[in-house]
């Protein structure tokens, strides 16, 4: 799941779980992960392979608008030919194929300019077709903005306002001027939370607030003291948040004995462990004891060992502006806030790394 924006762009595709790919892996990755789906079409790998390659096509959107069609074909060809048996995985295929058709309109807007429907809109203010091509284009730049440039976003999205004021104060149908104005709401709402997470940095940490810890012994405040910590909010559903995993172990291995604290923030979604499986899936009444349980087996499924903290309340992710996970915040040894990062992209993951390295004084690239 990423975020607000991914919701209001690509609902189907949210409930996937996008992941951003760096262009010199995405092709691997998504071939590797094909290959994988389709000799076990399991829930677990198809949401991995789905949002792999969603995000190898919004980025190639930005830039070859060939290879995005070539890699949607490509994508369609895996998702039909999937044939699950258990009801998730027939579900998550049922989701993929909602995407696809998005997926194409996506790329055709890709086509145009924000400007020239801008321009016919402002030609024929009552050409409703037009003013909602305006919104889904809008609302396709924004969401690409709104993480990596949110000053970005917000600048535009006051133009866009604007405009769209003066042109529903000229048309004679009001309704869908409203409507636009709807979505606009919500993804200022999104990128003013992201305006705060850049904020941030060089704040004071917030105080732990944990109900309950998993996977290890209890943390306090004080035991955190000249510690680099690394916070990761996540949920076991969370298909992004199991794809960082891979680097969360590397630096737990490589820093965890030279200052490095890694805890995965979560809560209780009540979820029980499956041992037919072999995996975590929902299991309505399913009581605290019972989750914690069930998280202490994921763990160890996932070869995870740092400390698990189940939030106590919502203050930990209401201070850190948490919107979408995976999010990762880095603190260093004087308890100050120096990075954020939402998503699990291989760009995050070496802001990240490399981080950590130089707060640890490791001259090392991470990774390398």
């Amino acid at each position: 799941m990423r975020n607000r924006l991914l919701a209001i762009a690509l609902a189907p595709v949210l409930a996937l779980g996008v992941v951003a790919v760096s262009p010199a892996k995405a092709n691997d990755d998504v071939k590797a992960k094909a290959e994988a789906v389709k000799a076990n079409p399991t829930a677990e790998l198809i949401n991995d392979y789905m949002g792999t390659a969603i995000g190898d096509i919004l980025t190639s959107m930005e830039n070859d608008v060939k290879a995005a069609e070539k890699a949607l074909a490509e994508l369609k060809a895996v998702v039909e030919s999937l044939k699950p048996e258990a009801d998730d995985a027939k579900q998550l295929v049922d989701r993929a194929k909602q995407v696809v058709p998005i997926l194409e309109q996506r790329i055709e807007l890709s086509r145009t300019t924000l400007a020239d429907v801008q321009k016919k809109l402002q030609e024929n203010v009552n050409d409703a077709e037009t003013l909602n091509l305006y919104r889904e284009k809008l609302v396709m730049e924004l969401s690409s903005k709104a993480y990596s440039a949110p000053a970005e976003a917000n600048e535009q999205l006051t133009k866009a306002r604007a405009f769209l004021a003066e042109a529903a104060a000229a048309a004679t149908e009001k309704q869908g001027y409203a409507q636009t104005m709807q979505v606009l709401d919500q993804i200022g709402g999104a990128i003013e939370s992201n305006l705060a997470r850049e904020q941030m940095i060089g704040k004071d940490a917030a105080p732990l607030s944990v109900e309950a810890w998993v996977n290890g012994e209890p943390l306090t405040d004080s035991d955190l003291k000249g510690k680099v910590v690394l916070l990761d909010f996540w949920a076991v559903w969370c298909g992004p948040c199991i794809a960082t995993f891979p680097h969360l172990i590397e630096w737990n291995e490589k820093y965890g004995d030279k200052g490095l604290v890694i805890i995965g923030l979560t809560n209780y979604y009540e979820f029980g462990w499956d041992d037919a499986s072999g995996r975590a899936v929902p299991k309505p009444g399913t009581t605290p004891e019972e989750e914690r349980a069930m998280l202490e087996k994921f763990a160890a499924s996932y070869d995870l060992t740092h400390r698990f903290a189940i939030q106590d309340g919502d203050a930990m992710s209401e201070f850190y502006q948490v919107s979408g996970i995976p999010q990762v915040v880095l603190i260093d040894q004087e308890g100050k806030v120096r990075m954020v990062r939402v998503g699990s992209g291989e760009q995050n993951a070496k802001d990240i790394g490399n981080l950590i390295a130089e707060l640890l004084g490791d001259s090392a690239p991470a990774g390398e």
